[in-house]
């Protein structure tokens, strides 16, 4: 009975009521959307410094325990890579617009560019979370060469390359699946409200 009034209201409406309905439809969802990829984002980043303070941690304790110089030198880079990117997550942080804007257009526009800026960043991946590594994987590889089974030594590089590469393809996808669409949606939103 109430779905029978609501369709004769909405056939009854003009087209430019239609059209604004249409547009606050999609605000909503937008927003929606906008805010689980922002809580997805936060989780990210929690989890990524997370992991960066424990590395940065546990690297500095076997920095004063294992007596290798090559073994200090590949954990002080491993410090060093991962404030780096503790340091990298925090500046994408910087582009995240407040909710508080002057108008929603220019809301959506901080959004695009906040959306951008991460997806450059995880299309960047292999330049900032596989290159750095991989050297250092290498130099700590040449220094436990022959006092280390050569079985650990092999296991510790393949799970270090298939990090590497799982997090390059997942990065792929969250691009692909999450962010650009995401950045459609708000393209499409500011053409129409600039019409």
């Amino acid at each position: 009975m109430i779905e029978d009034e609501l369709i004769k209201i909405w056939q009854s409406s003009s087209n430019q009521e239609r059209i604004k309905f249409e547009k606050s439809k999609l605000m909503i969802e937008l927003h929606s959307s906008l805010k689980r990829l922002d809580r997805w984002w936060n989780y990210l980043e929690l989890s990524e410094t997370v992991l960066a303070v424990f590395g940065v941690l546990l690297s500095t304790l076997l920095l004063f325990k294992i007596p290798f110089i090559l073994t200090k030198i590949a954990l002080a880079l491993m410090i060093i890579c991962a404030v780096y990117l503790i340091i990298k997550y925090r500046g994408v942080k910087k582009f995240q617009p407040s909710d508080l804007e002057n108008n929603y257009l220019n809301y959506l526009e901080k959004n695009r560019e906040y959306l951008q800026a991460q997806k450059k960043f995880l299309k960047t991946y292999f330049y900032w979370g596989i290159l750095p590594v991989y050297p250092i994987m290498l130099l700590f590889t040449i220094s436990v060469w022959e006092k280390v089974p050569i079985y650990l030594i092999i296991l510790i590089n393949v799970a270090t390359i298939g990090i590497g590469v799982y997090g390059y393809l997942l990065n792929k996808k969250r691009i692909k699946r999450e962010i650009t669409p995401r950045i459609s949606g708000i393209n499409e939103l500011i053409n129409q409200l600039e019409k």
